[in-house]
């Protein structure tokens, strides 16, 4: 064995040594995830850009998100949607292009706000998180859907719903 393998053996088993000791272990002191409360869900289903029948969009609204995805300061609403489709034999050959908007309007300030997700996924899912402040929110979700096929956004197809939620 050469000197400097063995120097190196010495110096790896020093630094797993101090390693093993957690002298110099890092910490995981990330925020503790929380997927806040469930309030509802609301059926906000979309024609499918490719032949097929309509897209069920279940869209879980969840309120008291203390440490919401967008990495802001709660309080927060999360608005989740996701195709309860199975994939099937083609499932992730086929690609989405979904544009969401989410317009709010908190009921007691009169605050008012929109958030746009852009997203492209093989399975027709997004997230969107609003920060409305304390109280009553009007949600408005207007969906547009569009297949992927060597452009993004061919053939559109649209749809809008409303619903409720408390923010706290």
């Amino acid at each position: 064995m050469s000197r400097i393998t063995r120097g190196g053996a010495a110096l790896g088993a020093a630094a797993l040594a101090v390693v093993a000791s957690g002298l110099v272990a890092p910490r995981a002191d990330a925020a503790p995830y929380s997927a806040g409360d469930y309030v509802k869900t609301v059926h906000c289903n979309v024609a499918d850009p490719y032949p097929g029948p309509r897209i069920p969009v279940p869209v879980d609204v969840y309120t008291g998100m203390t440490f919401p995805s967008d990495g802001l300061p709660g309080p927060a609403i999360s608005l989740r949607a996701n195709d309860p489709r199975p994939g099937g034999q083609w499932g992730n050959v086929f690609e989405y292009t979904i544009s969401t908007t989410v317009n709010w309007k908190n009921l007691r300030t009169g605050r008012s706000g929109r958030v746009v997700v852009p997203t492209r996924s093989t399975h027709y899912q997004w997230e969107a998180v609003v920060h409305p402040g304390a109280g009553p929110v009007r949600l408005t979700i207007r969906q547009k859907a569009g297949a992927l096929v060597w452009n993004p956004m061919v053939n559109p197809q649209y749809r809008t719903c409303s619903t409720t939620a408390v923010s706290r």
